[in-house]
């Protein structure tokens, strides 16, 4: 398959173009202003272009998205209107206005579009998650993560499109979400700057209830120093992410290599230092070529970024900044 990648030298981008390689389909172009985009792009045989109005539409089956996120609707809409399928990177809007309109149009037109969740398609969080449903209904979850970030710079620390909540927990709460099975509602939530002086949130957290009284909650935090431990985590070089979870029928706790539920550890095949962004795109392609459902879709993403709201709508008031404490 034809693929353009934009936003090809930020993180997210950077790694499609690795995955999309290594499944071996061709990349047609690299769509990013920096400077580096002309080295990155002949690296692997593809044209660098500085915007979309310099790519041949028609070259192209597809593209991935990874932007500032109020970028995302317009360049997703002018290439699904050309016919092309678009795995957007979340959040695929700054807002659940946005977020809304746009799930919408994807399902009015005849083309895949994706939102980038790539833990829905983690093979790892895919068998604790089928162990999970096995062990009867589902009391209580917790999600967390600790991401290593030396500092904050960049869109990723403005208001409105940045910030821990949106760009990180938006993870969690999507997760939080799909294994309930159920709409969650915000009791409190707490958002805070712990360890740098920036006009966002650098840790976050809430407690959350479901219609039947399923409690979840979720912390994620930026941190220089991140603890660590082995212990009921997957560990990625996106961060530490530990999930467990209470049911009628015991507990069940995510382990770096499957999951520990009842007290004995279970290994899962293959999960082990995987390509989360290569088998997410090996499902996009999929449910393009053969009409699979998608794992993730915008809806549940305009449903994850409306409970981002509630959950600002509800929150303390931070007790103030901290004094900037970022690392050398």
């Amino acid at each position: 398959m034809k693929f353009a990648v934009f936003g090809s030298l930020g993180w997210a981008g950077s790694r499609h173009v690795e995955a999309l390689t290594k499944m071996g389909h061709e990349i047609v172009a690299l769509v990013d202003p920096g400077a580096g985009c002309a080295a990155q792009a002949a690296a692997i045989g593809a044209l660098a272009l500085a915007s979309i109005d310099d790519l041949d539409l028609d070259s192209i089956e597809a593209a991935t998205l990874a932007l500032p996120p109020h970028l995302h609707p317009a360049l997703t809409e002018r290439l699904a209107k050309a016919g092309k399928h678009v795995m957007c990177e979340k959040p695929m809007a700054s807002d659940s206005t946005e977020a809304r309109r746009l799930a919408d149009f994807a399902a009015s037109v005849p083309v895949t579009i994706m939102p980038g969740y790539l833990l829905r398609c983690n093979p790892h969080i895919r068998g604790f998650l089928d162990a999970l449903r096995d062990l009867g209904n589902i009391r209580r979850v917790h999600l967390s993560t600790n991401v290593r970030k030396p500092s904050m710079a960049g869109w990723r620390s403005e208001p409105v499109i940045g910030g821990a909540l949106l760009v990180n927990a938006i993870h969690q709460l999507d997760l939080a979400t799909w294994f309930v099975g159920e709409s969650l509602t915000p009791r409190m939530a707490q958002l805070d700057n712990v360890h740098f002086d920036a006009p966002t949130e650098d840790t976050f957290f809430t407690s959350l209830v479901s219609p039947s009284g399923v409690t979840a909650s979720v912390f994620s935090s930026w941190s220089p120093y991140p603890p660590v431990c082995d212990d009921g985590l997957m560990i990625t070089d996106a961060g530490r992410l530990r999930i467990e979870a209470e049911t009628d029928r015991g507990a069940i706790i995510l382990t770096a290599t499957g999951y520990r539920v009842n007290g004995e550890d279970v290994a899962l095949l293959d999960v082990v230092g995987v390509n989360q962004f290569v088998r997410e795109l090996e499902h996009f392609v999929d449910a393009i070529e053969t009409g699979t459902p998608l794992w993730v879709t915008p809806e549940d993403n305009f449903n994850v970024q409306k409970l981002i709201e509630d959950c600002r709508a509800v929150a303390i008031p931070p007790a103030g900044r901290v004094q900037s404490r970022q690392a050398a």
